[in-house]
This record gives structure tokens, C-alpha cells and sequence, in this order.
């Protein structure tokens, strides 16, 4: 009976601290795939949103831009019109202190993909980022009164509009061209701290 009992005791004893184990590892402040996804996830929801460079409407386009498009397609004149060929910018020849120009509006077709942080002038948004997988991280470290960490992962693409997939808009903003053919291999690096909530990344609340 006595052995009976002490074998009893000893195996709750066991229980008890592999349920203790198991609890550290789930814990929101442990450094492992699924807090680092969610700080990832928690961010790239936040601020994954992928747009073209602020444009200060109207824009002018001078001759020697549109003479040389087909040399330089992502110049000022190579962007316009693929702007306007995807229906969210309209051009016509106007004057500009007595030089011909060709002048770009903004359509109100481009209004819904418009994002504006505040004090900064709006953005045509095209695409996020989604995270795929987090493939490895950095041992935590203690910095100041805080732990940090790095994490690698990798993202897909989600909610791509039709128009940023065309070939003239890749070739005319071409950061936008490499995203997208590219889009099955993007790895990025993010920073992130430790907070009483759980692993943050940096930058989040900015």
C-alpha cells in the first residue's frame, strides 16, 4: 500500500510540473513561433498596407518626359500614363508659364484605395502584406528594462487590385513590379519588444 501510494504521489508530482512546463511555453511572453507570429500579424495588420509614393495633384508633364517614356518608362510621364490608362488619372494638354505640358487629375476612381497617415499626404494603396511564416528569430536580450528580440519571416500578398498587376503599371513603378513577381519569396526582418501584453513590434504605435 505505502508503495502504492508514494508511485501516486510521485506521479501527480510529475503531472504537475510537465502542466507547469506546458504553461511557460504557452505563455504570451515566451519566444516562440506563434508570440512572434502574432506580434508579426498584429503589425503587418496595422501598418502592411503597400502604396505608390505620395503624388501632389495636379502634376505636369513636360515634352522631354514624354519623349523620352520609352527610354525611362518609369518616369514622370511613364507613371501618369499608366495611371491613367488604369482609369485613376485623366491628362490633357495644357500651359505652364508658357511651356507646354500635359496635366494630370486625380479621378475619383482612385479615392477608394487612398490611405492618408495623419499630417502626411494621402497614398494609392494597391496590395498587404500577410505574414506566411515565421522561420527563426534571435535569443531575446535585455535592453534598458525590456527584453528585445528580431524575428525573419516571410509574407504573401493579399487584396492585390487588378490594376497594379497590369504590365505598363509594373514597368512604371517598378518597387511595385519586383513586389509582385517576387511575391512568392519576400522575407523581412522586424524588430520586437517585450511588453506585459506579449512581444510588440517596434514602431507599431507610431
Amino acid at each position: 500500500m505505502k508503495k502504492t501510494a508514494i508511485s501516486f504521489i510521485l506521479g501527480a508530482a510529475s503531472v504537475t510540473v510537465l502542466s507547469a512546463a506546458l504553461s511557460a511555453c504557452d505563455s504570451k511572453t515566451s519566444a516562440n513561433e506563434k508570440n512572434f507570429g502574432i506580434a508579426v500579424t498584429q503589425y503587418l495588420d496595422k501598418k502592411g498596407e503597400l502604396c505608390l509614393d505620395p503624388v501632389s495633384w495636379p502634376v505636369d508633364v513636360y515634352e522631354t518626359d514624354i519623349r523620352q517614356q520609352k527610354l525611362y518608362p518609369d518616369n514622370a510621364a511613364g507613371q501618369m500614363a499608366a495611371l491613367e490608362a488604369a482609369g485613376l488619372a485623366m491628362g490633357e494638354d495644357t500651359t505652364s508659364s508658357g511651356v507646354k505640358v500635359r496635366r494630370y487629375q486625380m479621378l475619383d476612381a482612385a479615392r477608394p484605395y487612398l490611405r492618408a497617415d495623419p499630417g502626411k499626404k494621402p497614398r494609392l494603396c494597391w496590395g498587404r502584406k500577410s505574414l506566411s511564416k515565421v522561420l527563426r528569430w534571435d535569443d531575446p536580450a535585455k535592453v534598458g528594462d525590456h527584453e528585445e528580440s528580431s524575428v525573419i519571416y516571410t509574407y504573401k500578398l493579399s487584396n492585390v487590385v487588378d490594376w497594379a498587376r497590369k504590365p505598363q503599371f509594373k514597368e512604371a513603378f517598378p518597387d511595385l513590379g519586383r513586389t509582385i513577381d517576387g511575391e512568392r519569396a519576400q522575407k523581412e526582418k522586424m524588430y520586437v519588444k517585450l511588453t506585459p501584453q506579449g512581444w510588440e513590434a517596434f514602431g507599431l504605435n507610431n
